[in-house]
Formats: C-alpha cells, sequence, structure tokens
C-alpha cells in the first residue's frame, strides 16, 4: 500500500459511502474515476467480473481468461492490469484486444451502464462472508495498511463492520447484486458460490464455460482447473508472471520488498471455514443476528463451510 511520507499508512479513500484503498486514481478524484467506469464504452464481448473483494477474483479472472482463450495458459498481466479502479489511464482498457476480461469491485450500481444496456456478461462471486472478513484481515495486516498490526476483534468491530465499509459492506454489495439478478432478464449474470468452485471445480468451471458461451472440452476444463489450483496459481504468479508497477501494485511496501512479494501476499490460504479459527462464540453470534436482521427479504445462501 501507499504510505504518506512519514511511513504510516495513507488513509482509505472514502466516496459514495464506501472506504477503499488509495490507488492513485481515487485519490485524485474517485468521483471522476467511478463516473469514467460507469460511462466507458463498452463491447458487447466484453467480460465484467465483479466480486465483493476478498472473493476470488484473481482465481475466477484467471480461470476466465484461459477459457476466453481456449488455452490452459497463464495471462502474462496480473488481473490488475484490467483492474478499472487502479489502472492509472481507462485509455489502457480501450486499447486491449477484445474478448477483453475486465474486473472491478465497485457495486452494481456504479458498473458501466453501456455493458448492462447491452447484455453484457457479469461474472459475480459470492464467498462466506466470515471467510471474508478473515482473508480481508490477513491481506491488510500482511500488506502493513494498518500500520500497527490489529487483532482480529478490532478488526472485526471497527473496520469489516464498522461505520464506513469498504466497497460499503458486503451485506450492500450483495443486496444490490441479487436485486439486479432479479431484474436481470436476459440471464447476462453469472453468480458462482466460491465454495463450489473449490469443492467442484470441474462441474463449476463447465458451467461458467457455458455461461460464456464457450466451446471447450473436458480434456481442457481439467487442464484449466488444475492450472489454476491454489498451489499452482500462486507458482504462476511468483516466477512467470509480469507485475506491472501500477498502483496496485506499488513496488514498495513499508520501504521493503517489491510487487512480487505484495502480491505472493494475496495467496494466503484460500481454504473454507477458516473463520472458525478467528471469530470467538460472541463474535460469531453478533455477526449472525446482524446477517438474520440483514437478510431476512433476501434469498442468499452462504455456504459456510
Amino acid at each position: 500500500m501507499e504510505q504518506n511520507g512519514d511511513g504510516k499508512p495513507k488513509k482509505p479513500i472514502i466516496f459514495d459511502g464506501m472506504a477503499m484503498p488509495p490507488f492513485p486514481p481515487l485519490v485524485k478524484d474517485a468521483k471522476e474515476r467511478f463516473e469514467e467506469i460507469r460511462d466507458m464504452p463498452c463491447r458487447e464481448d466484453d467480460v465484467l467480473l465483479v466480486i465483493y473483494p476478498k472473493s476470488g477474483t484473481h482465481w475466477v479472472w484467471e480461470i476466465v481468461c484461459m477459457l476466453l482463450k481456449k488455452k490452459a495458459e497463464y495471462m502474462k498481466e496480473t488481473k490488475e492490469f484490467f483492474f478499472l479502479e487502479a489502472i492509472p489511464d481507462m485509455s489502457v482498457v480501450h486499447n486491449l484486444a477484445s474478448p477483453r476480461p475486465l474486473n472491478t469491485h465497485v457495486p452494481y450500481r456504479w458498473l458501466p451502464k453501456q455493458h448492462i444496456e447491452n447484455g453484457g456478461k457479469i461474472v459475480h462471486v459470492l464467498r462466506n462472508p466470515k471467510d471474508v472478513a478473515v482473508s480481508m484481515f490477513h491481506h491488510l495486516n500482511n500488506t502493513g495498511e494498518f500500520g500497527e498490526p490489529l487483532d482480529f476483534k478490532t478488526f472485526y468491530e471497527k473496520i469489516f463492520m464498522g461505520p464506513v465499509q469498504a466497497f460499503g459492506g458486503w451485506f450492500s454489495y450483495e443486496k444490490e447484486f441479487e436485486e439486479a439478478e432479479a431484474k436481470d432478464t436476459r440471464s447476462a449474470i453469472f453468480t458462482m458460490h466460491y465454495e463450489s468452485l473449490k469443492k467442484n471445480p470441474i462441474l463449476e468451471t463447465k458451467k461458467l464455460a457455458k455461461f460464456l458461451n464457450v466451446d471447450v472440452n473436458d480434456e481442457l476444463i481439467a487442464e484449466i482447473v488444475d492450472k489454476c489450483s491454489f498451489k499452482k496459481l500462486k507458482e504462476a504468479t511468483d516466477t512467470m508472471k509480469d507485475i506491472i508497477k501500477t498502483p496496485a501494485n506499488p513496488e514498495k511496501v513499508k520501504g521493503e520488498g517489491n510487487a512480487k512479494e505484495i502480491m505472493s501476499k494475496l495467496y494466503r490460504k484460500g481454504e473454507i471455514g477458516d473463520w472458525k479459527n478467528h471469530f470467538t462464540v460472541a463474535l460469531n453470534e453478533h455477526f449472525d443476528a446482524v446477517y438474520n436482521e440483514e437478510m431476512k427479504d433476501f434469498k442468499i445462501k452462504v455456504q459456510y463451510e
């Protein structure tokens, strides 16, 4: 994460009720960048990954890229090169060859209007919010974004469930998506469960290929699943990815390390149910109470293990 001259982490950017990392385009003018995303020209074959932070974006983006290419080959670039909030200049996106696998964490209301009007394909991943919280906690601690390390209880109370949450908070983000899916008459939104993809990657990858209208055989599906396993994807990021120095991949963190080290920290465990090692009985009861109240009028089914 970028730091101030005194070595202390910069505060998150606050816009439209959301807390976000201080990527330079957002630091410069968050409203302008969000409007650029909303108003960006789109193509009919664009594929947009819209996923709440720490819910499997890197993993699913790589699978999507392989399916679109019909080759089990890693992208040379990282998904940050196609990350709409962080790229230095939106012209980078405009100059990409089709089909463009773009990705973002912005909530549904800020997605490109033209993409939605065109019935453009949107891939969404739903992950157990308790595991999301744990993954976000370790990510922010590992990258020094808290400054001094925080304990999980403090993170949960002050940040994950705090007054201004990452991209508006998991509840708001997922409820907005469910409402959009209910209105989606062209089957343009495909929601995957992180846990289902983890437990049955062959079947879920086949479903994703069908949604993308990609004709691939079982052999290629199996090869893609193998290449996109947690271990192999982490190794690929560590050894062969061209880590571009972008706002999402700063060269230094806290005066040490480089972009490859930062990217490596994005891959911690990738497990289901790690929340059980972090949530106390009291925190778990609090979360369940909030969940039951927030989601009482919604049909989202979370897989906790």
